[in-house]
C-alpha cells in the first residue's frame, strides 16, 4: 500500500510538514503531498541518480512530455529502458495522464513496476536524525523500529503496478489510459502490493471500483487471500464486500463485490 512506498512518502511527508495537523493523510492526499515533494527533492538533486535522470522525472511531474521523451531518446537503450519505467510510475503518482498514454505509446511496460532509486546517503541521514527528534514519528525508539521493520529504509524501491498506483491515487482518468493499453485487471491479489480494486473499494471511491469491475476484475481474488490469512493468523476474516460497505459504497457496486463461490465453500482457496 502507499505505506510501503518507504523512502518516498516518510522522508517527503516529514519535508512537507504535511503531518502539521496531527490528521493522517488519505492515500490520495499522501499522493500529492509526495510527489509535490519529490520534485524538489529531485530538482535539487537528492536522489541518488544522475543528473539527466533528474531532469527526466522533473519534466514528467511537470506533464512535459516532448522533452521527458527528448530526454529519454538521448539515453543508451538499456537506461532509457529502465527509467522509462520509473516516469512512467512518476507521472501516475504526479496525475500527468498524458505522459503516462505518451510513455506507453513509446513502450513502458503497463503491467512493469518502476525503479525509484534511494536517496544521496547524506540527506537521508539529515532526513532519519530530524525524523527521530520529531515527535510526530514518535522520537527515536519509534524511528529506529520502523528501520527494523522495513518500513522506511534507503535503499531504493521498485513501485508500481501502474493500474495500482492509480487507484492508490483515486486517478480515473489514468486508470482508463492503463486499461485502454490493456493492464492486467486479473493480477492475482498480493500483500503490500497496490491492488486498484481494492484501493478504489478501501477508499469508497464509486468511479474506481465501478470502471475496474466493469472492466473485469475479479472481486474474489481479496477474499481469497483474506481467507489464507485468517487461517495462518487465526484472526477473523474479512471480504471485499464488507470493506466497501464501511467504505460507504452504494449497495448496487457492494453486490457486485460478493463473491458467493467463496462463502459456500464451492471456490477453492489458493
Amino acid at each position: 500500500m502507499i505505506s510501503r512506498v518507504a523512502t518516498l512518502v516518510f522522508g517527503l511527508v516529514l519535508a512537507s510538514s504535511a503531518l502539521g495537523d496531527d490528521r493522517v493523510p488519505s492515500a490520495q492526499e499522501l499522493c500529492h503531498q509526495s510527489i509535490a515533494v519529490g520534485r524538489e527533492l529531485w530538482q535539487t538533486g537528492k536522489f541518488d541518480a544522475p543528473a539527466n535522470v533528474a531532469t527526466l522525472m522533473v519534466d514528467v511531474i511537470d506533464g512535459k512530455l516532448p522533452q521527458a521523451r527528448q530526454q529519454l531518446k538521448a539515453m543508451s537503450p538499456n537506461d532509457a529502458r529502465r527509467w522509462r519505467q520509473s516516469a512512467l510510475i512518476t507521472a501516475i503518482f504526479a496525475g500527468q495522464s498524458a505522459v503516462v498514454e505518451g510513455l506507453l505509446d513509446d513502450g513502458a511496460n503497463v503491467d512493469g513496476q518502476g525503479w525509484i532509486p534511494p536517496f544521496k546517503p547524506v540527506f537521508f541521514s539529515k532526513t532519519m536524525d530530524t525524523m527521530k527528534h520529531d515527535s510526530r514519528f514518535g522520537g527515536p525508539a519509534a524511528v529506529n523500529g520502523m528501520e527494523k521493520g522495513g518500513l522506511v529504509g534507503n535503499s531504493g524501491q521498485l513501485l508500481g503496478p501502474p493500474l495500482g498506483a492509480a487507484g492508490q491515487c483515486g486517478d480515473l482518468a489514468t486508470l482508463n489510459v492503463l486499461l485502454r493499453h490493456h493492464a492486467n485487471v486479473r493480477a492475482p491479489f498480493k500483500p503490500q502490493v497496490a491492488d486498484a480494486l481494492f484501493e478504489g473499494t478501501m477508499q469508497g471511491n464509486v468511479a474506481i471500483v465501478k470502471t475496474m469491475l466493469d472492466h473485469g476484475a475479479d472481486p474474489c481474488a481479496f477474499d481469497r487471500r483474506a481467507i489464507l490469512y485468517s487461517r495462518n493468523t487465526h484472526r477473523p476474516t474479512t471480504t471485499l464486500e464488507k470493506i466497501g460497505r464501511r467504505a460507504g459504497l452504494p449497495e448496487s457496486l457492494t453486490d457486485r463485490l460478493a463473491c458467493p463461490s467463496i462463502a459456500s465453500g464451492s471456490t477453492p482457496v489458493q
